[in-house]
């Protein structure tokens, strides 16, 4: 099982591709062995190659948009091909498709094509959750009505958001895996409990040892840090690294 850094916690630092670059440097120097390539500057995926293989760190998924999935749907493909990345991810569910029943409906179909083309090409296509998806709509729980209802998806479940929803991500965790649809899921810490603020692991009020410890016992891949707010501090590489020298013991 690998430690890796979710990009988008230092996406303020990810604006050019030279700062993109220097950043993978300092996320490696840190001690990690992945990353995850989210809230990154537009970059050419041959450049970006380049600088996945100087600096050896590997992209294990993405966070791409909405409207690159759904409407550039060949480009993407290639794009995740060239800098070796098997999964295709969204961030998170548009907000036009919030709040109802007919709104998850029509994000499931306005899905099918493109996940059915990234799946087609011999890449996998993951949803990364917030807390809404632990919210009732119209009767139905989003998250079990998407892992239910849309089979092409797989997930990379956030413990914090789940925390912070009141689901129980060892739950989400054992399910998504057994079933083979997660090799990716974020560790982030809570500040305090409930609802509190996210912050560093090891910060916060969140046990990390058994998550970890199912997580690799169900042959997850990959732990991503991802820190939202990393941005909001003095140095946003320092709160990686706290986080890196909490986690690093507990991953086997």
């Amino acid at each position: 099982m690998k430690l890796g850094a979710q990009l988008y916690t230092l996406h303020k630092q990810c604006e050019t591709p030279a700062d993109l670059l220097n950043s993978m440097k300092r996320v490696k120097e840190i001690g990690y062995d992945v990353a995850q390539a989210s809230g990154i500057c537009a970059i050419d995926g041959d450049l970006f190659r380049s600088y996945i293989d100087e600096v050896g760190l590997p992209m294990t998924c993405t966070h791409r948009s909405f409207d690159e999935i759904v409407n550039h749907t060949e480009e993407s493909i290639k794009w995740h091909k060239t800098i070796g990345s098997p999964i295709v991810g969204i961030g998170s569910m548009p907000l036009e498709f919030h709040g109802s029943l007919e709104g998850l409906k029509k994000f499931k179909e306005i899905m099918a094509e493109p996940v059915k083309k990234i799946l087609d090409a011999g890449l996998r296509f993951t949803y990364h959750n917030h807390a809404f998806e632990f919210e009732i709509w119209d009767g139905v729980l989003p998250y079990d009505y998407m892992i239910e209802e849309m089979p092409d998806f797989d997930f990379i479940h956030d413990v914090y958001w789940s925390t912070y929803a009141g689901a129980c991500p060892k739950k989400y965790i054992k399910l998504l895996a057994e079933a083979g649809r997660m090799t990716d899921v974020h560790f982030k810490d809570m500040k305090s409990d409930p609802k509190g603020p996210i912050c560093a692991c090891g910060d916060g009020v969140i046990d990390f040892a058994p998550l970890a410890d199912l997580c690799y016992s169900l042959g997850i891949k990959n732990i991503h840090v991802e820190q939202d707010n990393a941005y909001t501090f003095d140095d946003p590489f320092e709160q990686m690294e706290r986080s890196f020298k909490h986690l690093r013991p507990l991953i086997k």
